[in-house]
């Protein structure tokens, strides 16, 4: 029995060596930096997935949620925003669950400056959760960068003065802990600051000295993006040959970098200083190149499935707390037949016997109900991918007619504003048709945006389809602003009420059609829509315009009637007309419930 003992005690230790040695290689692949690494990102993506697979086959939740931030990190640099959010949420949900506060801290920190440019709202809601874990944990290592990026969101806000303080705050946390890697971003931030404020020669000091720091740790993307700061400096200062110069160092490292986001900025830039030279075709040349990365990286539905991976987590974070409670009631039972075990130990070896009998029972009848609740999660996660891939191939569907039609009309649109520039006082009549298929082709886009809008919904509330007209009655008022438009919505039934997809879209249709008409057609001076909501579903619109009517029997198919009172049909609701010339129009729509 004693040699068993033994052997088992040797296996124990072995196994423990064993797991130390691995913890110590995945913390020592985790603590590469992304920025100064000079490996592809698709090969750093190959790193760390394998090394996430290394953690999680020991269990090993620093190493788990580490891997997770590091790729992360990397898909930021791909302008990959959605595989961003969702990485980084995994690492979130990693940090808390295990107590890991200095490592949530940090991220929650990086997440809010990743989120900068989409959604300022959100960064700074994750940024300040950062800096209250780091400020309460008085974590220096998290504090100095955290300080450091708030003051970015402080200066893209337009407060100098407040970014100024963080900057600086976060400058000297870096040089106390001597921290080297640091100082570039603490000088980069304070020299933009100092470049807006006018201090031309001091902000590329700054820019000068980060640049130097990483030219020694051989941080790549670090100096592309100095490269480009420097010539925003000169181009802030008038001097755009020169800026023009410093755009074009930062280009093919950052593009060696994969550096797309800063590829896609420093085309802008440059386009920019062209056309501050009065050279338009390498102004035009330049902004094309910035629209092809803008559409490829700042896609329609980034920011709504950015949006949804966030209601996932927050789902996810409250199932969690559920199950967590569950485990604890688990575990305070097993507790407490444990030192039921103690008490009635004493009793004898034959007792003991039975007693252990019994807990084999009970375990095994606790297995048999966790794989029973286990299979049940099975089948019911089963039906939630099957709606997932759906959903999917739903959004990939309204993604592609974004990227690929939305891209084409807006170059459209970009070539016909080129072509109005060179032929400008020499052809009226050309210009102006020019002009009228600019203004058709923008229509067009706001149509696709329309139809993507309502692909991306299973309903629409009755206060998204209120919002998209208002938003169209809008344009429609700036187009014409000799009409007066009125629209009023009221509810007179269920609080929350909602369309199908179907009805939204087409009640909105039916609406442009009859207010384009009396624009168009009828010189009406006063518009009027409303939309009333009722019980179980039921709906009314009404459409009024002082214009100059038309005869019903004789009426010209061009005013599309008949496709209004098609829609109206496909919705199983009603389209009445009432019109007589000179004394306006009405068009009633309702549902026939």
């Amino acid at each position: 029995m004693k040699h068993h003992y033994y052997w088992a005690f040797i296996i124990f230790l072995s196994i423990q060596t064993i797991s130390a040695q691995k913890i110590q290689t995945i913390d020592s692949l985790n603590a590469i930096l992304v920025q100064n690494s000079s490996l592809k990102t698709d090969s750093l993506i190959i790193i760390f997935e394998n090394n996430l697979k290394d953690a999680q086959k020991i269990d090993y939740k620093k190493g788990i949620g580490e891997a997770y931030k590091n790729i992360a990190t990397i898909y930021g640099y791909e302008a990959n925003g959605e595989k961003r959010v969702e990485y980084n949420l995994k690492a979130i949900r990693v940090f808390e669950e295990n107590d890991l506060k200095p490592q949530a801290a940090n991220l929650y920190g990086e997440m809010g400056y990743g989120m900068k440019r989409d959604n300022m709202e959100k960064a700074q809601y994750y940024m300040n959760k950062g800096l209250k874990i780091a400020e309460a944990g008085n974590y220096k290592e998290v504090l100095d960068r955290t300080y450091n990026n708030y003051g970015v969101l402080k200066e893209m806000q337009g407060q100098l003065d407040s970014a100024l303080y963080f900057y600086k705050k976060g400058l000297a946390i870096v040089e106390n802990r001597n921290y080297t890697e640091g100082l570039p971003y603490s000088y980069s931030n304070l020299a933009g600051v100092y470049s807006q404020l006018g201090n031309y020669k001091l902000s590329r000091e700054y820019f000068y000295k980060a640049k130097s720091i990483r030219e020694e740790i051989k941080d790549r993307k670090g100096i592309a993006e100095n490269y480009t700061q420097i010539g925003e400096v000169y181009l802030t200062e008038g001097k755009p040959k020169t800026a023009i110069s410093f755009f074009k160092k930062s280009l093919p490292i950052a593009r060696n970098e994969d550096y797309r986001f800063l590829m896609q900025y420093t085309y802008q830039q440059i386009s920019e200083a062209f056309k501050r030279l009065n050279q338009t075709d390498s102004a035009l040349y330049y902004f094309e190149r910035y629209s092809v990365f803008k559409d490829s990286i700042n896609s329609l539905e980034t920011s709504k499935k950015i949006a949804a991976l966030e209601v996932e987590y927050d789902t996810e974070q409250k199932e969690n707390q559920i199950l967590q409670q569950r485990a604890e009631i688990i575990e305070k039972d097993l507790q407490v037949r444990r030192k039921n075990l103690y008490i009635y130990g004493s009793l004898g070896f034959a007792f003991l016997l039975g007693l252990l009998g019994y807990l084999v029972y009970s375990r095994q009848k606790l297995k048999n109900d966790q794989l029973k609740k286990e299979s049940e999660l099975q089948v019911a996660l089963a039906k939630i991918e099957t709606q997932n891939r759906l959903e999917e191939q739903r959004l990939r569907i309204s993604q592609d007619l974004h990227d690929n039609i939305g891209s084409q009309l807006t170059f459209i649109i970009s070539s016909l504003d080129s072509l109005k520039f060179k032929l400008q006082n020499k052809d009226h009549k050309v210009t102006d048709k020019l002009t009228e298929i600019s203004l058709f082709t923008a229509m067009t886009i706001n149509e696709l945006r329309d139809t993507i809008w309502a692909m991306n919904k299973n309903v629409i509330t009755a206060e998204d389809l209120q919002t998209r007209i208002s938003n169209f009655i809008g344009r429609a008022q700036n187009s014409k602003d000799s009409i007066q438009f009125n629209f009023e919505y009221e509810n007179a039934g269920i609080p929350e009420f909602v369309f199908t997809s179907v009805e939204g879209v087409t009640i909105y249709r039916i609406i442009q059609e009859a207010v384009n008409n009396a624009v168009k057609y009828a010189g009406a001076k006063k518009i009027a829509i409303s939309l009333l909501t009722g019980q179980k579903s039921s709906f009314k619109v009404e459409i009024t315009d002082d214009g100059n009517g038309f005869d019903l029997n004789n009426y010209d198919s061009g005013f599309g009637i008949s496709n209004m009172k098609k829609r109206a049909n496909d919705i199983n609701a009603l389209l009445e007309i009432k019109s007589t010339q000179d004394s306006g129009t009405s068009i009633f729509l309702q549902s026939k419930v």
